[in-house]
């Protein structure tokens, strides 16, 4: 049921097409940078781990140069967390840094923190990011998805706002903050967001997903369904969006479409609950008793809190 996380290829070039599509006003730091924003913290959960780090390398080049701290900056700059960590830290040691030398490696240092799950420490790089250069908005949305990634949604959302009004065109963070919201109950917030990240990326397949999911536990079927359909146009066979278009048939009652979305979203993932009891559920509408119990044996092997996620969402 998760839409933060993404996997695979599709994943990694979505991700990247975040920054690289992002006003032409940025600052170029902001386009090396955004990029690390959302695709780092995502690598972990993407299953394509090789192809990952070549994509972002590649949308990462950085002028180090041939200066002093010219060897430092690349290991800062690198995808291995304790690697980038060791380099940011002699870069803050060093007593030739300059201004932009620590901003860099408090920034590259929190997105390796943040790799490697220790949010706290992601938290106070950002937090001096902020202190230094108090109108750098990218700071502001990576340490909301550090709270965030902690649980700390006020927060999280405070920080996102900020980003947001510093460059509100700043894609990633409307899409952060859509998930925040959601993950605090508020739907039409969520809906909202992605509404414009739509607007602002009108060919983000994954905001469409997730606009198509959220309008379905919204009860505007008819909606979502539009949503879903112009996603997999974009991005055919990704097996969360028919996930969502299954779950959206299901809330339809249309249990027919709903299997058959189902069935291509498990042959592209056997390891997701959600996508085996939404097909419990629609093959129960279909008075399939036995393939709606070999389905829901298979989703509580995966996850026994399955249900509940469905129930919150008002499908059981």
């Amino acid at each position: 049921m998760c839409r933060f996380f993404l996997r695979g290829r599709d994943g990694v070039d979505l991700l990247v097409s975040f920054s690289t599509n992002q006003p032409a006003g940025f600052r170029m730091n902001w386009k090396i940078f955004g990029i690390v924003t959302v695709s780092i913290l995502c690598v972990v959960g993407m299953g394509a781990t090789g192809y990952a780090a070549y994509k972002i390398l590649n949308a990462l080049r950085h002028p180090f140069g041939n200066g002093p701290l010219a060897a430092q900056r690349v290991r800062c700059n690198s995808p291995d967390a304790a690697v980038s960590i060791a380099g940011c830290t002699e870069i803050l040691n060093a007593k030739e840094a300059q201004k932009g030398d620590r901003t860099f490696a408090l920034y590259r240092r929190g997105l390796a923190y943040e790799r490697t799950s220790d949010f706290d420490h992601a938290i106070e790089d950002d937090s001096q990011v902020i202190k230094d250069t108090p109108t750098y908005a990218l700071a502001y949305n990576n340490r909301g998805f550090a709270y965030q990634r902690k649980g700390d949604l006020d927060h999280a959302v405070a920080d996102y706002d900020q980003a947001i009004k510093l460059v509100p065109e700043l894609t990633i963070a409307w899409f952060n903050r859509g998930e925040a919201l959601h993950e605090k109950g508020d739907n039409p917030g969520a809906i909202e967001n992605f509404s414009k990240v739509i607007k602002l990326q009108p060919t983000n397949a994954v905001a469409w997903n997730n606009r198509c999911y959220y309008r379905a536990i919204d009860g505007q079927l008819d909606a979502a369904l539009q949503d879903c359909n112009v996603s997999l146009r974009l991005k055919p066979g990704l097996p969360y969006v028919l996930d969502s278009r299954g779950f959206t048939y299901l809330k339809m009652k249309k249990y027919d479409l709903a299997i058959k979305d189902y069935d291509l979203a498990i042959a592209g993932n056997e390891k997701n609950a959600a996508y085996f009891y939404g097909r419990s559920l629609a093959r129960r509408g279909m008075h399939d008793a036995a393939g709606a119990k070999a389905d829901l044996d298979s989703a509580l092997a995966i996850d026994a809190k399955v249900v509940d996620q469905f129930k919150k969402y008002g499908v059981s």
